[in-house]
C-alpha cells in the first residue's frame, strides 16, 4: 500500500485518498468525494438517486468536493453544485484485520444550507480515538425536497433524506475496506441532522443499517420537522416564470430547466409574512409523502411513526444545548418589531395543535405562554430574553423531551441517554460569536460543534484550558458511546444513566465549563408548560 496515496477498492470502483496530520498530531488517510450515487443532473434532476456509473481506474479522492447549491449566510453568496453527492471516509485502520467502529455523521443547515466540508466538521478531534469517521452530502432546498401530488410524477418528496439512506447504504457496504466495522455504526447529526437522523430511525427505509444514534438538537417531533402543505414547489414554479397553466406537470417543466442559482435565489425569498410570523423556518425539508411508492420515507404523521419505530430497541444519546434559541438573536437586531408584534403569542401557539389563531382557544394558549415567560410585563428588544428562552423550548428542547417520553412509551429495553450542553467560552463558542453576537454569552444553537469537530474558526484550545477538556469530554462521550456496546459510561463519567423506564421527570449529564455532572434535568417546568398545550393523545 503507497503510505501517501493508498488505493482502496469499492462497489464501483477503486478510489485513491491522501495522508494527512490532524491539528492533534494523529496521522490518518482521507478519502473525500467518492461518488455515492449517479450525479443528480438533467433529467435526474429532483429524481431518486441512482447507483453511480461504475469506474476502473483510481478515483482521486483526495480533494475535498463542492456541496450542494444554496445561500451561504457567512460568504454572503449562493455557492455548490448539482454533482455533490460525495461521501468522506477519515481512517487510521487501513490494512488492518480488526474493523473500528464507524461514526457516521449527517449536517444541519434547515435541509436548506450546510455540507460535510472540513471547515466545519474537520475529523482532527474524533479522530483522536480508534473509530472510523465518516460525512456526506446530501440534496437541500428545492433541490432535494421538491414535492407534487401527482403520482405519475414520481416526486412525491424527500429525495435528500432518500439521498442520505443511500449514503447509509454505501456505507454499510464498502466501509470494511476502510477499516471500519459495518455492523457497528453510530449515526449521528445536530440539528437538521439531528431530525434527519431521528428520521432514519423511525422510517423503515433505514431499519437496521445502524446499531446506535446520537440526536443532537433535532429531531422528528420538533415543530419544523415537516413542512406543511403550502403549495411551495409550485409558488416556487411560479417565481421562476411559471403561468400556472397546465397543472404540475407544467410547474415540473419549468423547474427542471431553471437556472439552480436562480432557484435557491427564489427559495430563500418564497415565506411570505404570515408563515414567518407562525414561525414556518423554511419552504423545503421533509414531507409527509401524498402517495406510497416502494421506498417511501415519511409515510405518516412522525408520531405515529415514533409510536411504531423499529428503532425503539436501540439505544441513543439525546439532548441539546443550554440557550438554543440565541439562534434567533440576529433576526431580532435586523427586524426588531418580531418582538413588539408578538401580540396574545397566539402565533407561538404549535401549528401541529391545528388551532385557528383568531380562536379563543390559540389566544388563550397564547396567553400562558407569554404569562410564563414575560409574566406581567411586554416583550420588547431590551427584554429579550423571555423570548429566546420560549424559542430554545418551542423549536428545540420540547421535541426532543417528546421523543424521551415517546421512547418510554414504547416499554422497549432500549436506553435512551440525554445531555445537555452549557458550555459557555469567550473564545470557541463559534456560531454563538459568529452568527449571533460576539459581545453576548450562552451555549447556542450548534456551539457544541466546536467541541467535536476542528472547523476554520478556530485553533485547537490550549491543552491547559477549559476549552480544550471539553473537547476531550465531548470525544470520549461519543466514541465511548460508538465502542462501548451503546454505553457512555467508563472514560471520562461512570454516572451517566439512562431515563428511567416511566414517564415523569428524568435527570441529564451536564456538560459545562465546570465539567461534567449528572443532575436532574434543569427544564422540567417549562416542558411541563409546553406538555399542558398537547392534548395527551398527540404529546407522545
Amino acid at each position: 500500500m503507497d503510505a501517501t496515496n493508498p488505493i482502496v477498492p469499492t462497489n464501483y470502483g477503486p478510489v485513491k485518498g491522501i495522508r494527512n496530520t490532524a491539528a492533534t498530531g494523529v496521522d490518518y488517510y482521507s478519502f473525500q468525494q467518492i461518488p455515492y450515487v449517479k450525479p443528480p443532473v438533467g433529467e435526474l434532476r429532483f429524481k431518486d438517486g441512482q447507483p453511480p456509473t461504475p469506474w476502473k481506474d483510481p478515483l482521486d479522492c483526495s480533494v475535498q468536493g463542492p456541496g450542494c447549491f444554496q445561500y451561504s449566510k457567512l460568504l454572503d453568496k449562493i455557492i455548490g453544485s448539482e454533482d455533490s453527492l460525495h461521501v468522506n471516509v477519515f481512517t487510521k485502520n487501513l490494512g488492518n484485520e480488526k474493523l473500528l467502529p464507524v461514526l457516521l455523521y449527517v449536517h444541519g443547515g434547515a435541509f436548506m444550507r450546510g455540507s460535510s466540508a472540513v471547515e466545519m466538521y474537520g475529523p482532527d478531534y474524533l479522530i483522536q480515538r480508534d473509530i472510523v469517521f465518516v460525512s456526506f452530502n446530501y440534496r437541500i432546498g428545492a433541490l432535494g425536497f421538491i414535492s407534487f401530488d401527482t403520482p405519475e410524477l414520481g416526486l412525491p418528496g424527500n429525495a435528500g433524506l432518500k439521498d442520505q439512506n443511500l449514503a447509509i447504504r454505501w456505507v454499510v457496504e464498502n466501509i470494511a475496506n476502510f477499516g471500519g466495522d459495518p455492523k457497528n455504526i453510530t449515526l449521528f447529526g445536530e440539528s437538521a441532522g439531528g431530525c434527519s437522523v431521528h428520521y432514519h430511525m423511525i422510517s423503515e427505509q433505514s431499519r437496521g443499517l445502524f446499531q446506535r444514534a446520537i440526536v443532537m438538537s433535532g429531531c422528528a417531533l420538533n415543530n419544523w420537522s415537516v413542512v406543511p402543505k403550502r403549495q411551495f414547489s409550485e409558488r416556487l414554479a411560479k417565481a421562476l416564470g411559471w403561468d400556472g397553466q397546465g397543472g404540475e406537470k407544467s410547474a415540473l417543466d419549468v423547474l427542471m430547466t431553471a437556472d439552480p442559482v436562480e432557484i435557491v435565489k427564489q427559495q430563500e425569498v418564497l415565506l411570505t409574512e404570515n408563515e414567518l410570523e407562525n414561525r414556518i423556518l423554511f419552504a423545503f425539508g421533509p414531507v409527509i409523502e401524498p402517495y406510497s411508492k416502494p421506498n417511501c420515507f415519511i409515510s405518516k404523521d412522525p408520531l405515529v411513526m415514533c409510536r411504531e419505530a423499529w428503532s425503539n430497541d436501540v439505544d441513543i444519546l439525546i439532548g441539546g444545548n443550554s440557550e438554543e434559541g440565541l439562534f434567533c438573536l440576529s433576526g431580532i437586531k435586523e427586524n426588531p418589531s418580531i418582538m413588539t408584534s408578538l401580540k396574545s403569542f397566539e402565533y407561538l401557539v404549535p401549528l401541529e395543535l391545528d388551532l385557528i389563531r383568531t380562536s379563543q382557544r390559540c389566544k388563550e394558549l397564547g396567553l400562558r405562554l407569554k404569562h410564563f415567560y414575560y409574566g406581567g410585563s411586554n416583550p420588547s428588544l431590551e427584554n429579550k430574553t423571555g423570548y429566546l428562552t420560549l424559542m430554545t423550548d418551542k423549536l428545540f428542547w420540547h421535541g426532543l423531551h417528546r421523543t424521551i417520553y415517546s421512547r418510554i412509551n414504547s416499554k422497549k429495553s432500549a436506553k435512551t441517554y440525554v445531555y445537555r450542553f452549557s458550555v459557555d467560552s469567550a473564545t470557541h463558542n463559534h456560531y454563538r460569536i459568529i452568527f449571533c453576537d460576539k459581545d453576548v454569552r450562552g451555549t447556542a444553537h450548534a456551539d457544541d460543534l466546536s467541541y467535536i469537530f476542528k472547523n476554520a474558526f478556530g485553533d485547537v484550545p490550549p491543552k491547559d484550558s477549559f476549552e480544550y477538556r471539553v473537547m476531550i469530554d465531548m470525544v470520549d462521550l461519543f466514541t465511548t458511546f460508538a465502542t462501548n456496546n451503546g454505553n457512555p459510561n467508563g472514560g471520562v463519567t461512570k454516572e451517566w444513566q439512562p431515563v428511567e423506564p416511566e414517564i415523569g421527570p428524568y435527570k441529564c449529564l451536564s456538560i459545562s465549563n465546570d465539567g461534567l455532572k449528572f443532575i436532574d434535568f434543569p427544564e422540567r417546568e417549562r416542558m411541563e408548560l409546553w406538555d399542558s398545550l398537547y392534548p395527551k393523545d398527540q404529546l407522545y
